[in-house]
């Protein structure tokens, strides 16, 4: 995102978010490690037919990262509840990539957020779920805390590197990376790693098949850290639910693909 945000005080620190063009109410929510500019491509495609929300989850890009700072899902669900309520929302489109998937299932399901409908893109959904790579930091965090800068600034590129089926530009993965580098930045990466969530997953298995309300799932057919099958176990537990697969995009299919993705984001009902 290129404009300046604007800051909501939530349960767990300022909130970066952001505005944009007029129409039925779209919130993206994206998920990790990223910020809300995965989005950025998609955003300016949709923003002459949707008002198009978007912001940076508490922990990630311009929101407030802190010792001792909640981030797991459950309370990314109860954020996203709370900012709805600030931004005067009762059934916008929800849109989530990754982690963010399941911040706007718990924000539907447990939360009891209104929404006219649902959209998942790559989502984190059903157990087990982190990459290789996440799962070595989880299990071994206080080394990856304190490993020299230019060690965690070289994983994290190699990482972030993974996300996308075409290779990433020096000047596309900059953005990508910058949250994470740095003392507070490495701190903020292993802080939400520390805290994966697989317990409230377990708990939105069992609410799934309660969605009453449209729901488009996105899936790129070349995604390294969410298998496309785990998408189709999510798709037969959703009556309903419609499933597209994208040739030729990653994990962060929203970079590969983003006039596709923005198409299948901003049809006129998410179940097709």
């Amino acid at each position: 995102m290129t404009a300046a945000p604007q800051y909501f005080n939530s349960s767990q620190g300022r909130v970066a978010h952001w505005t944009t063009g007029s129409g039925p109410d779209l919130v993206l929510v994206h998920g990790t490690p990223a910020s809300s500019h995965v989005w950025h491509r998609v955003i300016e495609r949709l923003q002459s037919r949707w008002r198009v929300f978007a912001y940076d989850l508490p922990g990630y890009g311009l929101s407030d990262q802190f010792d001792g700072q909640d981030v797991r899902l459950r309370t990314q669900a109860k954020v996203l509840a709370e900012l709805l309520r600030h931004w005067g929302l009762e059934r916008p489109r929800l849109v989530g990539h990754d982690f963010g998937a399941a911040t706007v299932m718990g924000a539907h399901l447990v939360e009891g957020c209104p929404v006219r409908d649902l959209v998942i893109a790559d989502g984190v959904l059903l157990n087990p779920w982190g990459t290789p790579y996440s799962m070595l930091v989880q299990e071994n965090i206080r080394v990856f805390e304190q490993i020299p800068p230019h060690i965690h600034a070289a994983a994290m590129t190699a990482h972030l590197r993974g996300t996308t089926s075409r290779h990433l530009t020096d000047a596309e993965l900059a953005p990508l990376l910058a949250p994470w580098l740095g003392e507070k930045g490495q701190k903020a990466y292993c802080r939400q790693v520390a805290q994966y969530d697989h317990d409230y997953t377990a708990t939105l298995e069992q609410l799934y098949p309660k969605v009453s309300v449209p729901l488009h799932l996105l899936w790129g057919e070349e995604d390294r850290w969410i298998p496309i099958a785990q998408g189709e176990q999510f798709h037969r537990l959703v009556p309903g639910s419609r499933f597209t697969r994208l040739p030729d995009a990653g994990h962060f299919l929203m970079l590969d693909c983003p006039n596709t993705v923005a198409r299948l984001i901003g049809a006129e009902t998410a179940g097709g």
